[in-house]
């Protein structure tokens, strides 16, 4: 399964892939739609300057609407690819450079093989310029050898010249010809050692156990980084560079196995037998004379694939008749490998490498040579450590989210319990508030009633006891007065001052209260000014004795008693009395009787 499928930032969205055959270069630009590719713009050139033709193509999709920039890919006829086996199961990759060193050992001897078809006699005969006879005579020229056109001397003379040179001074070709050829084979052919290669992993070889098939791809560093360098000047980054013919296996559906694919371009042929869905056979054919048909029953024949595997064919450009007659030849059905954008610009090749390198075909199809070198394996790659690192923080994000959800759901129920509680407590609150105010406004009406039972009691008292009883005790003094009084006293005031209902005071009774003397912690509660004047001081002393004497009966004492020059009545001289007759009680508000104090005074003496 093909991660990138997953991971689809990893890709680009927008590409513009290139094919070139040396000679011509033919551009689209394609987007990602979803799972398809849909084709924006398209161009095509026959500068043999590739660096030219780039610009050119460029410049007239810009005029299309194009806004250039993004990544690119190309197909180059300069990158050569085959199968080989090595002892590298794809389940336990081996380090990145020492997997790089396993590579470049099996592929630099096939690349220096494959640039021989780059060279200058190549390439005149491939564009038709010269014949293959021509060609064959000029190489014999060069190799001193006599021919059947040239003497032995004209053989020496020669022997020493260029291809091209000994070609255009035959009269072979023209200069403009073999400039072209010399311009088109600097994209196509470098002189340097160093090589790049790229790599996709197959199935194990069948009898070879412990041995795996590995499709690889190779091209040499100097002519990758032009390409790249011709690119970037456009403001574009080169991604990648594929072979010309072996992409198109890419667009194979998914859900086909085992099946032999064809591929043709004008001279080339590629044929792939697919095993278990993996390369298990490769094979690249060609001859520049050879019409596609005979291409293609040959790769088919060397390939010795079973009668019962479906025949995928893609050519470029594009042929329908081909198909039927091919199927007519080896009497199968045989299924067009193209896709809906390949056209008079876009080949199979060009659609395939596309799909690969947007995300949408299997990494194994085909082999690219990537700029800067291959990537690691899937695991040690830093963007799919990032992607694992984000979907790992996405995923405890996520787990943390639910956690907090349900924390805040199982909080809001407990808020929820809470709340109703506490209305109910709220309720029972006022309820008892309510309770506890009507309570106090009880105990108040209770309080009110109550003082004014007591307030009733009081006068109650007043009236039936205390009133009965002052009313005895004033007849009592004045009877008192009427037997002391004679000719030398007279009484002149009998009041009783601040004298009011009475107020319940607590632990007294119904009695009031009078301010205490200050050597005594008895009460006063009666209180009555006595004056009166006498002719003589003696008569005063005996009267205050006598009253003193007298009062006791009724529990009054004479206190504050008085004796002062005055004048009396009619303006005779006599003399001032005054004294108070109180009735005291105790601090606890009982009545101190005057018998008890005289008892108490009587024992305590003896």
């Amino acid at each position: 399964m093909n991660l990138n499928k997953f991971l689809r930032f990893g890709n680009p969205s927008q590409l513009l892939v290139c094919e070139t055959d040396g000679f011509s270069l033919r551009a689209a630009v394609l987007r990602r739609v979803d799972d398809d590719i849909e084709l924006l713009c398209q161009a095509r050139t026959e500068q043999v300057d590739m660096a030219e033709g780039l610009a050119d193509v460029i410049t007239t999709m810009k005029a299309e609407g194009w806004q250039g920039g993004g990544t690119a890919i190309l197909l180059s006829p300069a990158v050569f690819s085959t199968l080989v086996e090595l002892p590298v199961n794809p389940k336990k990759p081996r380090p990145l450079p020492q997997m790089l060193e396993l590579v470049r050992w099996e592929a630099e001897p096939l690349l220096l093989q494959h640039i021989t078809r780059w060279s200058v006699g190549h390439l005149l005969v491939g564009q038709g310029y010269m014949t293959e006879e021509q060609a064959q005579a000029v190489m014999d020229l060069q190799q001193g050898k006599p021919n059947s056109r040239s003497s032995l001397a004209l053989a020496e003379q020669f022997s020493l010249r260029r291809f091209g040179d000994l070609a255009v001074e035959l009269g072979y070709i023209k200069r403009s010809q073999l400039n072209a050829c010399l311009t088109g084979q600097e994209w196509l052919k470098a002189d340097d050692e160093m090589i790049e290669c790229g790599w996709a992993a197959q199935g194990p070889v069948e009898d070879i156990p412990g041995t795996f098939n590995w499709l690889i791809s190779c091209v040499h560093q100097s002519l990758l980084q032009r390409w790249a360098a011709a690119f970037a000047r456009h403001g574009l980054k080169l991604q990648a560079i594929y072979p010309l013919t072996g992409c198109a296996p890419a667009l194979l559906p998914a859900t086909e196995k085992n099946a032999v694919i064809l591929e043709t371009h004008p001279g080339l042929g590629f044929s792939s037998r697919l095993v278990a869905g993996h390369s298990s056979l490769l094979r690249h054919y060609l001859n520049l004379h050879k019409s596609p048909l005979d291409i293609c029953l040959e790769s088919y024949h060397a390939l010795h694939a079973p009668p019962r595997d479906p025949v995928w064919l893609a050519c470029w450009p594009p042929t329908a008749e081909l198909s039927v007659e091919l199927g007519q030849m080896l009497e199968l059905e045989v299924h067009p490998l193209n896709h809906p954008l390949t056209g008079e610009i876009v080949s199979p090749g060009m659609a395939g490498a596309a799909s690969q390198a947007l995300g949408l075909a299997n990494d194994n199809g085909c082999a690219g040579v990537r700029v800067g070198g291959p990537l690691p394996p899937v695991r040690d790659r830093l963007d799919v450590r990032a992607t694992a690192l984000l979907l790992l923080l996405l995923t405890l994000t996520g787990v943390s989210e639910l956690t907090l959800w349900l924390r805040l759901s199982h909080v809001e129920s407990f808020k929820a319990q809470v709340d109703a509680s506490w209305q109910s407590i709220d309720t029972a609150v006022k309820r008892i508030n309510a309770e506890i105010a009507a309570i106090e406004e009880r105990k108040q009406k209770i309080k009110s009633l109550r003082a004014e039972q007591q307030r009733i009691e009081a006068l109650t008292r007043f009236y039936d006891e205390e009133i009965p009883e002052r009313m005895g005790l004033v007849k009592g003094v004045l009877g008192m007065l009427q037997t002391l009084i004679d000719d030398e006293v007279v009484i002149e005031r009998l009041d009783e001052p601040g004298k009011h209902v009475p107020k319940p005071q607590p632990g007294m009774g119904s009695s009031p209260t009078l301010p205490p003397k200050p050597d005594d912690k008895s009460v006063e509660v009666e209180n009555v000014v006595l004056e009166a004047w006498a002719l003589s001081e003696t008569a005063a002393q005996v009267f205050i004795k006598r009253v003193t004497d007298t009062v006791s009966i009724w529990d009054l004492q004479v206190r504050d008693p008085k004796v002062t020059f005055n004048k009396g009545p009619m303006n005779a001289n006599g003399f001032s009395i005054s004294m108070r007759l109180v009735k005291l009680a105790g601090p606890e508000g009982k009545i101190i009787r005057l018998s008890d104090k005289k008892n108490h005074e009587t024992t305590s003496f003896e």
